[in-house]
């Protein structure tokens, strides 16, 4: 099927209440995994201007604020943006957000940002090349850009643990890897959510399209479990024998003097 931006977002706008009650807070992927190698590879956020592209709920916004962020969160859904919306009116941390298309946003000026993040968002983005060239037109040269996605190689439009009879899994299967394009992401019957709409693409073509953007590769990182999870989740640890997120690093090449 054909699938639209407005089916991405559409999706997005039925998971909302889901998401932000299961996993606004109570996400230890977010938590254990992503959280460190994002504070990590930004380093010292104060007084940094952060563009959170695709913030959703504002978890990652408010984050940042916390530690002296200036943030600017965009976001497609509208019932994403409401509950980042109420909790900025609640507790004011001076974030701007916008509704908006990650792919477009003629509202924010060139060079405006020190950091760009998508924290699992572009892979729910149908112009992926559009985007890339926003963030290279309004990240100041130097500037950092932290594309973080569901890892390609794992989550392909065929994907999933193959089990034993007794239901234990024996390994994961993957299938039609070049089958670029839409498809429906589908979620486990704990997370309360529906399938929502995302983009296939492989990680050859999302490395040159940085590179063929301006960005500069620093680093490629496969979040692994850490050590408390044995004791802490040790329900997630069978199922982290492959990784489920891809993280790279990326710089704005700045221009020759």
């Amino acid at each position: 099927m054909p699938y639209t931006q407005d089916d991405s977002t559409d999706s997005w706008n039925r998971n909302a209440d889901a998401w932000h009650r299961n996993f606004a807070r109570n996400d230890p992927n977010r938590r254990d995994l992503l959280d460190p190698i994002i504070l990590e590879a930004l380093g010292d956020v104060g007084g940094k201007r952060i563009l959170d592209a695709g913030c959703g709920d504002g978890y990652l916004s408010r984050k940042l604020a916390e530690l002296g962020a200036v943030v600017t969160g965009v976001e497609s859904s509208h019932r994403m943006l409401a509950f980042a919306l109420a909790e900025e009116e609640a507790e004011p941390l001076s974030i701007t957000y916008h509704k908006g298309n990650i792919a477009h946003l003629p509202f924010l000026a060139d060079s405006s940002f020190d950091a760009i993040i998508t924290n699992n968002v572009i892979q729910d983005a149908a112009d992926f090349e559009g985007a890339i060239r926003e963030f290279s037109r309004t990240l100041q040269p130097g500037g950092i850009y932290l594309h973080i996605v569901n890892h390609p190689c794992f989550s392909a439009p065929v994907f999933g643990w193959v089990k034993d009879g007794e239901g234990r899994k024996l390994y994961r299967k993957v299938d039609r890897y070049f089958d670029r394009g839409p498809f429906l992401v589908p979620w486990g019957p704990r997370s309360g959510m529906e399938p929502t709409v995302a983009w296939h693409r492989t990680l050859g073509d999302t490395v040159n399209s940085l590179i063929s953007s301006g960005f500069r590769l620093l680093r490629l990182l496969e979040p692994e479990p850490p050590e408390s999870w044995a004791t802490l989740h040790p329900e997630r640890l069978d199922g982290a024998r492959v990784p489920d997120f891809l993280v790279l690093v990326c710089k704005k090449e700045e221009a020759d003097r």
